[in-house]
């Protein structure tokens, strides 16, 4: 009956509705994870209302005056608590859990303020009675020939070059060149999320050249390199 009120209450009044950045938070599998929010001076929070929105909304936890309840609805029943401070307890998650929460903090005087949390689980595997963490493996680089362009320009060399980790989750993709023109504009472009890189090198001025591909997530990072002046030669019947 709280409940229904409340929301009544929220899809009635119009009030200004204050937002945050998202907060950017890591779990690790089988630990658990507490998303707190960010109280203004001066704001005195009556009402704390918790959703997780993907892949579909759901109602976590609400506190309505000072009475936290948990919504038996979510797939967090069971391993989650509203704290007095308003944080929100997880414990333990897992890597279904990945995605966004908000949480809407109501003051005394009916303002909002709304806040999101952007939470990246990561695995575990239990290797000689120790938890170690998803780390990235060592990546390895592959090179393939563009097609036959007939608008390529003669001295040139056209690559693709293909990055990739075999363990690790959440990964991000980076590429840096030595000996080559800043990896920006027309020669060098990037696909797949950073994986594959497409370069166009002058002969005559980039070479000899080599690239770096970085893998990482928020645990670790590795890096490969691979210089690409044989391939070129190759490319070119050199």
């Amino acid at each position: 009956m709280e409940w229904i009120l409340l929301t009544s209450v929220l899809h009635t009044a119009m009030l200004a509705v204050l937002a945050r950045a998202p907060v950017e938070t890591l779990g690790i599998e089988g630990y658990p994870v507490f998303l707190k929010p960010k109280v203004p001076p001066g704001f005195h929070v009556r009402d704390t209302i918790w959703r997780f929105l993907t892949p579909i909304e759901e109602l976590v936890a609400i506190s309505f005056q000072g009475t936290p309840q948990i919504q038996y609805q979510s797939r967090f029943y069971g391993r989650s608590q509203l704290h007095t401070n308003f944080t929100l307890e997880i414990r333990p998650v897992s890597l279904g859990d990945s995605g966004t929460f908000s949480v809407l903090l109501v003051n005394t005087t009916g303002e909002m303020e709304k806040q999101t949390f952007h939470l990246a689980v990561y695995g575990t595997v239990l290797r000689k009675k120790r938890d170690v963490t998803d780390a990235v493996s060592m990546p390895t680089i592959r090179v393939f020939s563009e097609e036959s362009n007939p608008n390529r320009s003669a001295g040139s060399c056209e690559l693709f070059l293909a990055c990739a980790a075999t363990r690790g989750t959440n990964l991000t993709y980076s590429w840096a060149g030595t000996g080559v023109k800043k990896l920006s504009g027309g020669n060098h472009s990037a696909f797949e999320n950073g994986q594959v890189l497409r370069t166009k090198l002058d002969l005559s001025e980039d070479m000899p050249a080599s690239y770096t591909c970085t893998v990482a997530n928020a645990v670790s990072q590795k890096s490969a390199t691979i210089t690409v002046w044989e391939q070129c030669q190759r490319e070119l019947g050199l």
